[in-house]
């Protein structure tokens, strides 16, 4: 087959149309990443989409639409999907729904649902429009490597197996929409994308699917693109690295020491510290790095690089998605630097019994690091915390002891300043519970648990194979914080308010125990987790 390259022109894009109308296939840009198109209405365009990509056919396509209303035509909707879709759509986002008849289960991988998107990218949208059907596409690369976020991507997987291209510039977001299922009034994130969690939440409530976190079951049917086959990745193996930054880097530069064809991908900020020929930098920040991601992967294709090693991004916002498609491209290799031992992190509000929670986990075996009881453990004359605060507050420290009501005082209403308090004292902390974890781990201990009510304010959430959330209602937790710290009911009320609420623990934590279970209940939740992510 002769591939049509075509320009974004309107007489171009109806001859790209005239191509889909014949049973053909065609690949067009979106503000995600490239598709590759075929009429979601026929099961033949389907079949030539998964032969040109060599993609499993249980995998399932997204269907894209001009509008939200034409999903009417192809799916049974309901009042969720209306609400994601006024808010996010045309945008990055992909709706898991019951399909209709005219939906071949070609096109989704036998299922009964089909996954529906409105782009909103100006050529996506003409191209849909000028097709009149609804167009069923994958990312149009090879199955199983980096999404193209350019058509010179498209044209080095695809040249030769799609009828056309049509070249719409580089991608603006670079990774592929946010997929949500519609589960029991919440949206349940099948795929993490640019519609974070955060902006999905406050619009519905909100649930994590655990294949996001763990390695999905090779004996699964996937219900959206990207959960069960190893995706995303270059023509070399990649292994993710977790753990203290400054041992990530060090073990970086040994690694380039040992053999030069190492692959690396670091950080932007390391740039000065690790050099070399095939070194790649991701931006600092989730956004950019969301739009490099892919091509860097891709270019390591042409080097000689055997293995590729790379920093863990954040986790939070957009960061989720860059951090779960460099999981995927890594096939969930992971490797610890500078403390072996596995690590659960444990956060959530107060008076949920958070407190009840590591005891139970110390219980099976767990070895405890107690955040607070370190930062109450550091407030003695010329202690480390108190040297550093003095750097940077030295109004607030007299004679080596720490005046905690100016420090709270100066700090409180000024945000700047609050956050380089929260920098310096998350530094600290964090460092101790690194020198606790290593003490643990010569100790004999399988696995640790840090007890940190600012887990992911510090970044340390990077550094744990899994971040258990306890939550409980808020009577419930009221009655508690009373019983436990003798204050009034509008004192704790107060106290409350002033933290996160429920849903952001649901959006962060990969794990949620509700805590108003009876104590057998509770121990039992609590064993599941330590059986599920620490093998012992």
């Amino acid at each position: 087959m002769k591939t049509l390259y075509l320009k974004p022109t309107e007489k171009d894009i109806e001859t790209a149309a005239q191509i889909i109308l014949r049973g053909g296939i065609v690949a067009f840009p979106t503000e995600t990443v490239y598709g590759l198109g075929g009429d979601a209405t026929d099961a033949g365009s389907a079949e030539k989409i998964y032969a040109a990509k060599g993609r499993p056919s249980d995998n399932p396509l997204i269907i894209h639409l001009s509008k939200a209303e034409d999903a009417e035509k192809y799916a049974y909707t309901n009042e969720i999907y209306y609400k994601l879709a006024d808010a996010f759509c045309p945008g990055p986002l992909t709706i898991i729904l019951p399909k209709k008849d005219i939906i071949p289960k070609q096109v989704t991988g036998g299922l009964d649902t089909v996954a529906v998107r409105i782009p909103s990218h100006p050529v996506a949208r003409a191209f849909i429009d000028a097709c009149g059907v609804a167009i069923a596409a994958p990312s149009a690369n090879r199955s199983g490597s980096p999404s193209p976020t350019s058509a010179e991507h498209v044209k080095a997987d695809l040249d030769g197996k799609a009828d056309a291209i049509i070249d719409g510039g580089p991608c603006e977001i670079g990774l592929e929409s946010t997929i949500v299922k519609l589960k029991d009034g919440f949206a349940v994130i099948l795929r993490p994308g640019a519609i974070t969690e955060e902006m999905l939440s406050a619009v519905v409530p909100v649930r994590r699917d655990k294949s996001l976190y763990v390695k999905p079951d090779e004996n699964a049917h996937p219900e959206a693109p990207g959960m069960k086959y190893r995706h995303y990745a270059p023509d070399v193996p990649v292994t993710l690295l977790k753990g203290p930054h400054e041992d990530v880097v060090k073990f970086m530069k040994d690694k380039l020491g040992e053999d030069d064809s190492t692959g690396l991908i670091c950080l932007q900020s390391d740039k000065k510290k690790i050099k070399g020929k095939n070194v790649k930098y991701l931006p600092n920040d989730a956004k950019g790095q969301a739009n490099a991601l892919f091509s860097l992967l891709r270019d390591f294709g042409k080097t000689d690089a055997k293995r590729v090693y790379s920093v863990t991004p954040t986790r939070t916002g957009l960061g989720l998605a860059v951090c779960n498609r460099l999981t995927k491209a890594a096939g969930f290799d992971v490797e610890y630097v500078g403390i072996t031992i596995p690590v659960l992190g444990l956060t959530g509000q107060s008076g949920a019994g958070k407190s009840t929670v590591a005891a139970i986990l110390k219980e099976h075996g767990a070895y405890v690091c107690d955040c607070d009881e370190i930062y109450h453990g550091m407030l003695y004359k010329n202690s480390p915390m108190v040297t550093e605060l003095e750097k940077h507050f030295p109004f607030a420290v007299n004679d080596g002891e720490l005046d905690r009501p100016a420090l709270a005082e100066a700090v409180f209403s000024n945000k700047e300043k609050l956050d380089l308090l929260n920098s310096v004292t998350h530094k600290v902390i964090l460092d101790e519970v690194r020198k606790q974890l290593k003490k643990a781990e010569k100790q004999g201990y399988k696995f640790a648990v840090v007890d940190a009510s600012q887990l992911f304010e510090s970044g340390y959430d990077a550094e744990c194979k899994a971040v258990i959330g306890v939550c409980a209602d808020e009577e419930t937790r009221i009655k508690r914080i009373i019983r436990r710290d003798g204050i009034t009911r509008q004192k704790a009320l107060s106290r409350i308010s002033g933290q996160h609420n429920e849903d952001f623990f649901r959006v962060y934590c990969d794990v949620i125990i509700e805590n108003g279970k009876d104590e057998k209940e509770l121990e039992k939740a609590v064993f599941g987790i330590v059986k599920e992510y620490i093998t012992i």
